[in-house]
């Protein structure tokens, strides 16, 4: 067996263990599905005590009540009218109309908290071929799961804390706020525990719950029509404190108040905690790379904003990730095209100006098989409040639950957030977001324009996508023709290499000096190829990049796609294969092929046996490359196929562009002959007929070609055979000649 087969067969058996040994001992039992992923210990003892002690919401009448509440009944308190959900339910799910509703929220009166937000402009995700157009949910708590239901409080919720005492480093659910009651139980209460309360519910003067409003026009905001919804409840403190949500038309989000005030002339002062929106779901659990990451946004030198982002896997596993020194601007979740925030409204952008005191991620469920899917929020912490006598504190907050394009984040100031962020190549963030996008944008709307003119009301992404690749490889043909003459040009000198390295094989340094004079003489530099390579590189990425966050591709058709930012999924295997699914993916396969063929046409062919055993690991490392890529969002897909042949077929063309074109346009009639637009022999030339522009754009193609050495040297080669051909000729006629007989005496 050869050296470059055992490197192959190594590599190929290294890939293999690594995938499929821990699947084998999974399946055999000889290893636990979760053994190495467990949940941190908080979690872990939180489990136990909720299965050790119910919740209050759980006990029978005849139990006796936890400590936590005799701690809330040292402040009797009147009890609140249990209000319906659906009384409190704003928005809706079914408004497609351009200037309605663009959110349908659900408020839970215990906490008085978002219970969810689901979205009337874009579908849940889905897996298949099938669309069933159910509502996306944005915020929410996912109640199928034991550890994750009822047990925490509902986004938005709130809860004081005494000014001297710090805020926890998370919120705790029923049975770890009734386990730290039991162990301190003469300690008084670090936290008023108002998102596990019954808040009153305020109606108007109609008795509605749910109360329409209206704004009128101005500077910032257009008029519209809106609801609302009041939550008020005293806490142990005896502060007042009163939530209102407000709702929109045409609004990507809601706004919260809260006001504190104090009932009578006793001076009070607190902390508040607020829990942020949580629940975002993960898009594409099978294949993205993306999952739940929460991102700060805090005040910057010069009024701009400075963004932090961590993953899930991180606070899951117990890395903290808070922002204490500059004021907060947003806080809040997102994954690959959507997002969750809170943003505090504030008077200016000083720093002066801030009522955070810490906003730290936070860790609410621990997935159970891998910890990267885990739910995290944010917990917002504020700095002292003071509230007395007529004097009360209201602070505002606008939530955005929505998808992350810059015109939806614009009045949120996270505009920040519809950058792709991962990137390490420079540049290329700068180019997706100046160039490629509102590229991608303008090739759409020229498809829902050829689309009207059919009675369609909407375009193709997938058409769009085209478009914008062949605009892209325009703008970058001289580029790449500089390329493709260089890759050229180094081919045709491999002969002439491969001699060098037979004569000099013995002495390196002249097989050098050689080498770099063979590139001289030609004018061949094989740097130069890599150059225009290195110049594309941030366009090629910065192209990734937009198609990989623009929410337009999510679940758009095209062929038989019917998600182009999700794998192509031609049909379902009727098994499953580790790391690559249950799904048949065949744009990856196209993609990988074409790169193969490219490589068959246009690679130099190997000098030495060195170069041989490395274009060979190439082809089976582009096999390996397919399984890595297997599943690329079919965008991208499509843009690496569209890409691949018009490099394919500009490769193609170059010789005809070179060789023939410019050798019918140059040849023409030798010195002194007759010819078109020439006189006789010795006559001037006639003058030349006036040229259009396609005509002067050919001709300063036809005199770049000139000055390539490659075609100078054709020129010269096609002379000398003309020149020998017509040489051959006359050697021939005067043979012929010799050959005849004589002419007889007296014949004509």
């Amino acid at each position: 067996m050869s050296n470059e087969k055992r490197l192959v067969l190594f590599v190929m058996l290294i890939f293999l263990w690594m995938v499929g040994f821990p699947y084998l001992l999974e399946k055999l039992g000889l290893a636990p599905r979760n053994a190495a992923k467990k949940p941190p210990v908080a979690v872990a003892k939180a489990d136990e005590a909720k299965k050790a002690e119910p919740a209050d919401a759980e006990k029978k009448p005849g139990d006796a009540p936890s400590t936590e509440s005799a701690a809330v009944k040292e402040a009797p308190k009147p009890k609140a009218d249990l209000v319906p959900p659906t009384e409190l339910a704003m928005g809706s799910a079914e408004d497609k109309t351009p200037g309605g509703y663009r959110l349908a929220v659900q408020l839970d009166q215990k906490g008085a908290g978002v219970e969810s937000v689901f979205s009337s402009r874009y579908d849940a995700d889905f897996e298949g071929r099938k669309n069933p157009h159910l509502p996306m949910q944005l915020i929410g708590r996912d109640r199928s799961k034991p550890l994750f239901s009822a047990a925490w409080p509902p986004s938005l919720a709130l809860t004081l804390s005494p000014s001297e005492v710090a805020g926890r480093s998370s919120p705790l659910r029923p049975a770890d706020r009734a386990q730290l009651a039991a162990a301190t139980p003469d300690a008084p209460p670090s936290e008023d525990l108002l998102d596990a309360e019954l808040w009153d519910v305020v109606r108007d003067d109609q008795g509605r719950a749910v109360r329409p409003i209206s704004r009128e026009a101005n500077g910032e905001v257009p008029s519209a029509q809106g609801q609302e919804v009041v939550f008020r409840t005293r806490a142990a403190n005896g502060v007042i404190v009163t939530k209102t949500f407000r709702l929109w038309q045409g609004a990507d989000g809601l706004e919260l108040d809260l006001k504190f005030e104090s009932p009578d002339d006793q001076e009070r002062s607190f902390t508040f905690n607020l829990l942020g929106p949580y629940g975002i779901p993960i898009e594409g659990e099978w294949y993205t790379s993306t999952f739940r990451e929460v991102f700060f946004g805090t005040a910057a030198s010069g009024g701009s904003t400075a963004l932090e982002t961590e993953t899930a896997y991180k606070i899951a596993t117990g890395k903290a990730f808070e922002s204490t020194v500059n004021p907060l601007r947003y806080a809040g979740i997102e994954n690959q095209y959507f997002a969750i925030l809170v943003a505090p409204v504030l008077a200016s952008k000083s720093a002066d100006d801030r009522m955070d005191r810490e906003t730290q991620g936070v860790l609410l469920h621990a997935h159970p098989q891998d910890l990267q899917k885990s739910d995290v929020g944010v917990r917002i912490s504020s700095r002292p409040v003071k509230v007395g006598p007529n004097t009360p504190k209201t602070f505002a907050f606008k939530v955005f639950a929505g998808a992350k394009t810059p015109e939806a984040l614009a009045p949120y100031g996270a505009e920040e957030l519809a950058v792709y962020r991962k990137g390490i190549i420079p540049l290329a963030p700068t180019i997706a977001k100046l160039f490629i996008t509102p590229m991608l944008s303008f090739t759409y709307s020229l498809t829902e324009k050829v689309s009207a003119l059919f009675g369609g009301v909407r375009g193709n992404y997938g058409v769009a996508i085209i478009l914008l690749t062949l605009i892209v490889k325009m703008l970058m043909f001289p580029l790449g023709r500089k390329q493709a003459l260089m890759a050229q040009k180094m081919q045709e000198l491999q002969p002439h290499l491969k001699a060098i390295q037979e004569k000099y094989k013995d002495d390196k340094e002249k097989l050098t000096r050689e080498t770099f004079a063979l590139y001289k003489k030609h004018n061949a530099n094989p740097v130069a190829g890599c150059l225009p390579a290195l110049i594309q590189l941030p366009i090629f990425v910065g192209l990734w990049q937009a198609l990989n966050t623009t929410v337009g591709l999510r679940q758009a058709p095209f062929l038989w796609i019917n998600d182009l930012a999700a794998p192509d999924m031609l049909f379902r295997m009727p098994f499953d294969l580790p790391f690559l699914g249950h799904w048949f993916n065949l744009l990856p396969i196209l993609v990988v092929g074409l790169m193969l063929f490219q490589t068959q046409l246009f690679a130099p062919p190997a000098t030495t046996p060195e170069a041989e055993m490395q274009q060979k690991t190439m082809k089976y490392m582009m096999i390996v490359m397919a399984v890595m890529f297997y599943k690329v969002p079919s965008g991208l897909g499509i843009y690496f196929i569209t890409s691949s042949l018009w490099t394919i077929g500009e490769r193609l063309l170059l010789p005809k562009i070179i060789h023939e074109h410019p050798a019918e346009g140059t040849e023409g009639p030798a010195k002194g002959e007759d010819g078109p637009g020439r006189g006789p022999k010795g006559s001037p030339e006639a003058p030349p007929k006036p040229t259009g522009g396609i005509a002067q754009l050919w001709n300063r193609v036809l005199e770049e070609a000139k000055k390539d050495p490659t075609y100078r040297k054709m020129i010269d080669d096609r002379a000398t055979r003309d020149g020998r051909s017509k040489e051959k000729e006359k050697e021939v006629e005067k043979d012929r000649d010799r050959r005849k007989p004589p002419a007889r005496p007296g014949r004509k």
